[in-house]
């Protein structure tokens, strides 16, 4: 059998090569292999291994991958990507609140939700009036829920 037929004989189906011999897993076929064929694929095989070993190694070079700037999930807090049009965690749209009303609603979540308007209005530096447009718009959104 020559090392270039890699098909049994008996039955077509691929051989499966040993240092020695050959066998079919199909119909069990097992042969001998002819002293050229076993010089023949050692010759290559110790051609490739030199050749690996003489070629200058390829280096390989790693970079730490770039932070993506992140924003807060409005619903759960969650940290996603800056410019997300859903939270992966809620699932919940995001939309982009201006300033004072995420500064509203840190102010809330930091009270656990659970606030004084006067008091909040002074802490913040905000009128009364922008205090409530700004909580308003909040609900609207489903950033906050009265109970």
């Amino acid at each position: 059998m020559s090392a270039s037929s890699s098909r049994c004989p008996r039955c077509g189906y691929v051989l499966r090569y040993t240092r020695t011999g050959y066998s079919c897993d199909f119909c069990g076929l097992k042969g001998m292999r002819s002293a050229s064929d076993i010089i023949s694929s050692t010759e290559t095989s110790l051609r490739r291994r030199v050749q690996e070993f003489l070629e200058p190694r390829k280096s390989i070079t790693y970079t730490q991958p770039t932070q993506r700037p992140m924003q807060i999930c409005v619903f759960c807090r969650m940290n996603i990507p800056l410019g997300s049009v859903a939270c992966p965690l809620c699932g919940k749209p995001q939309t982009n609140l201006n300033d004072q009303d995420r500064r509203v609603l840190d102010y809330i979540t930091a009270h656990d939700g659970t606030i004084s308007i006067s008091t909040a209005a002074t802490e913040l530096s905000m009128p009364l009036d922008q205090l409530s447009l700004s909580i308003e718009r909040l609900k609207v959104l489903g950033a906050l829920k009265q109970e």
